[in-house]
């Protein structure tokens, strides 16, 4: 009669194991999915911030255009 007990302590500790494996899969899944969507989320931003630093880009060298024509003028 001490297999009995025995084997359910095993197969305790067995399943037991794996629920804590299968949490600790879950909780990785979730921090792999947060840590994609961050990622896109900074890709966008940088290619917002891309477009905005060209934007600027042809302002400035409009600006320097216009300074340059003005200073041939005056």
């Amino acid at each position: 009669m001490i297999g009995v007990p025995l084997l359910l302590a095993h197969l305790m500790l067995i399943f037991g194991s794996l629920a804590v494996l299968v949490l600790a899969a879950l909780r990785l899944w979730k921090q792999v999915r947060l840590t994609r969507s961050a990622a896109v989320e900074l890709k966008d931003r940088a290619a917002e911030l891309g477009i905005r630093v060209t934007e600027l880009a042809e302002r400035l060298d409009s600006t320097q255009v216009t300074e340059r024509l003005a200073s041939r003028a005056g």
